[in-house]
């Protein structure tokens, strides 16, 4: 079977496609860039087409796939990953000291597996354990890894909460567990860092609650959005949290009070859920959709920048943002049914050549000299003007008046 080439465009030509990365079978319910932009991973449920019918697959090596972002190359997993269940949330793990990386990624079955990236650019898998959910599935919707304390945030489908922190031989230790009642968390991430660690939010899908925990598992904050959340993604540094509002679009909250500032509405028929992202240095964000379009919004104004079409009108899940040697780059994944093999397409913000930016910025002073020269004259001409006549002023004023010159006549009575 072939791939499908989609005649993919960006309608305001903000963006152009760089590359596909092939491999993927089936739909794409999670998807992550390397912090550094060097590889791209993604997961989901692998589909075998065979007439009318779909026989899902649930193998770990299958559903979880990995390229390195720079060939292309789709590398190799580990071997004997096992029935796990359809991958469903994925994140990278880096070391701020160290040059050790990997994977973390869980399943709908509450699997939740670590695999350790090898000097040659392949995988070995040095953790997999089964989580405990609550009542309603043990499914891991959501993970989040703070870099700077080590510290990786698993959700499930069902009322629980972990933290873990990230050993030296890359294995979770687990530093909390706790259930939550009535919770469904959809998505999660960390927040402000406090003495002891960073803050962990869980976000509520139908019930659209929001819970912040301390690193002992207590609730610190708990905020009612009247929304069912499809996803989120926090930006301590510009104070900023943004959502997935299912019925509207993009939720735009300071972070620091859990204020909703702004909503960029993206159009929809179902209910179904899109991943958010900040991108290009935090000055914009991107959503999917359910209709096989990428959306960008400049984050200050609310004002649209571009939107991608994938070239099918299908449900985009799954999108991430990196950048790559200074350049932003889009991240987008197909999430519908009975789609075979599928892409993930790689898209690039179109950069002004340095050539180019140098000619412009050199016209533009070469303008600006021209101005001031205008300005320089007219300012003088001014004060020759205003000098010439003060002066007229002047002599005016010092010149005798004349004496009149008609005869006096004397009346003798």
């Amino acid at each position: 079977m072939h791939y499908q080439k989609l005649p993919s465009t960006s309608q305001r030509s903000q963006y152009r496609l760089r590359t596909f990365l092939q491999g993927k079978r089936g739909a794409v319910a999670c998807l992550v860039g390397h912090p550094l932009g060097t590889h791209v991973a993604c997961g989901g449920r692998v589909h075998f087409l065979v007439s009318d019918l779909v026989f899902h697959t649930n193998i770990g090596e299958d559903g979880t796939k990995v390229w390195n972002l720079k060939t292309s190359v789709l590398l190799k997993s580990p071997a004997g990953s096992g029935n796990r269940g359809a991958t469903t949330a994925i994140s990278w793990i880096i070391r701020p000291d160290d040059a050790e990386e990997g994977l973390a990624f869980g399943t709908n079955d509450g699997y939740l597996s670590v695999w350790k990236r090898e000097k040659t650019d392949s995988f070995i898998e040095v953790y997999c354990n089964r989580l405990v959910g609550g009542p309603d599935g043990d499914e891991i919707s959501g993970i989040a890894y703070d870099a700077s304390s080590g510290q990786l945030g698993v959700v499930q489908r069902s009322e629980s909460v972990h933290r873990f922190v990230m050993d030296p031989s890359m294995k979770p230790v687990v530093v909390r567990s706790v259930k939550i009642p009535k919770h469904w968390p959809q998505a999660v991430a960390f927040g402000q860092t406090g003495i002891r660690g960073p803050e962990l939010w869980s976000f509520g899908r139908e019930d659209g609650v929001i819970h912040v925990l301390n690193d002992e598992g207590k609730v610190l904050k708990t905020r009612l959005t009247g929304s069912v959340i499809g996803h989120a993604a926090i930006n301590v540094k510009e104070d900023a949290l943004i959502m997935d509002d299912v019925s509207q679009g993009v939720a735009v909250y300071k972070l620091s009070t859990t204020d909703r500032i702004k909503t960029f509405e993206v159009p929809s028929t179902t209910r179904r859920l899109r991943f958010v992202a900040f991108h290009d240095g935090n000055s914009a964000i991107v959503m999917g959709s359910d209709h096989g379009k990428v959306y960008i919004f400049d984050r200050r104004t609310g004002n649209i920048i571009d939107i991608i079409d994938i070239g099918v009108n299908d449900w985009v899940q799954s999108i991430a943002t990196i950048e790559e040697a200074g350049v932003p780059l889009i991240l987008v994944g197909r999430s519908g049914e009975n789609i075979g093999k599928t892409e993930i397409f790689v898209w690039e913000k179109v950069m002004v050549p340095l050539k180019a930016e140098k000619a412009r910025r050199g016209g533009l002073r070469k303008e600006a000299l021209t101005l001031m020269w205008l300005l320089s004259a007219l300012f003088v001409l001014e004060n020759v003007l205003v000098s010439d006549v003060a002066f007229d002023q002047d002599l005016l004023k010092s010149t005798p008046r004349r004496e009149s010159l008609s005869p006096t006549i004397s009346v003798i009575a």
